[in-house]
């Protein structure tokens, strides 16, 4: 016998059947319009004409933008491997041809919202590959843990992942806004235009599956986005609400200071009020479905004055 056979084997499901047929129309529009409105951030942003333009602005201006745009940066490609654990958990369970095709989408989407931010804050003076913060070194990884995706199937998880999409999408929609050189702005709007189809997706699993939800899979799914958010995002990439103090206090000056400028970053007081006007709107999108969202007191009741204030 040959000693690869003796080695011991992957136990993965078994693909077959695999399924080719489309079974949902809407989903697979989106598919389409994934494809006919892809774009490619080397190709389609000005990158010479973005640098040129940003070059006057002062160091510390450019050295926080791009700790700003190297955190977006970190983020979208954290996306990545969620997307293909959910393109895996899709195969395996057999779901139909357009739900694969649309996680497959979703995983090159990331990746060029992923490559996008890291140019732009190589043209600011430097993507940084990893967090001068040891405080976010501790952090970023936490983004990577799959065991509360595991504990829910396949519809219920990607619908928390689509509340947060729908968050993210709110607080991008500022930062579009904020954005005053064309570069970093057109870059916003191609990132915001496939968030929105990411949504749209989400949307589509709550009408058609959240009806057969167990009650018990309701309040999970809940429980989820609420420790997801506090735990993680709100360490940062949502906002600041949850670093710790000193950490807080030079990471909220650092992104004030990209806003001021027009860089394409929200303020650290805007954040928390786009996200509980978010939150807001979330519960209102799901109460029909019977889930419920646990308060996020960081961003929905009273929180300590934020540090970077004083530095105004």
């Amino acid at each position: 016998m040959e000693a690869s056979m003796l080695e011991e084997t992957i136990q993965n499901p078994n693909p077959y059947p695999i399924v080719a047929e489309p079974h949902y129309e809407d989903v697979w529009h989106l598919c389409q319009q994934a494809r006919d409105l892809a774009w490619d951030p080397a190709r389609d942003i000005d990158w010479e004409k973005l640098k040129e333009e940003l070059a006057e602005l002062p160091a510390e201006v450019r050295e926080a933008g791009a700790e700003w745009w190297s955190l977006r940066a970190w983020m979208e490609h954290g996306a990545t491997p969620y997307g293909a654990e959910r393109f895996r958990q899709a195969v395996f369970e057999h779901l139909p041809f357009e739900i694969k095709q649309h996680v497959a989408n979703f995983i090159m989407e990331e990746l060029r919202h992923h490559e996008a931010s890291f140019r732009i804050a190589d043209v600011l003076g430097g993507y940084q590959p990893q967090p001068r913060s040891d405080y976010f070194k501790l952090v970023i990884p936490k983004f990577h843990d799959e065991k509360d995706e595991r504990q829910m199937s396949f519809y219920a998880g990607m619908a928390v992942n689509t509340l947060f999409e729908q968050l993210s999408g709110e607080l991008l929609t500022a930062r579009y806004r904020n954005a005053r050189y064309e570069g970093i702005r057109e870059s916003c709007k191609l990132i915001l235009r496939d968030e929105a189809r990411h949504i749209q997706f989400g949307r589509i699993l709550m009408r058609r599956f959240f009806e057969s939800l167990s009650m018990e899979e309701k309040e999970m799914l809940g429980t989820k986005f609420a420790k997801k958010l506090r735990g993680s995002l709100l360490n940062g990439v949502y906002s600041v609400v949850n670093l710790s103090a000193d950490e807080r206090k030079r990471s909220g000056r650092a992104r004030a200071l990209a806003a001021e400028y027009g860089l394409g970053a929200t303020h650290p007081d805007e954040e928390v009020d786009i996200i509980a006007s978010a939150l807001a709107q979330i519960r209102e999108d799901v109460a029909p479905f019977d889930v419920p969202i646990p308060r996020i007191p960081e961003v929905e009741g009273e929180v300590d004055a934020p540090e970077w204030r004083a530095m105004a």
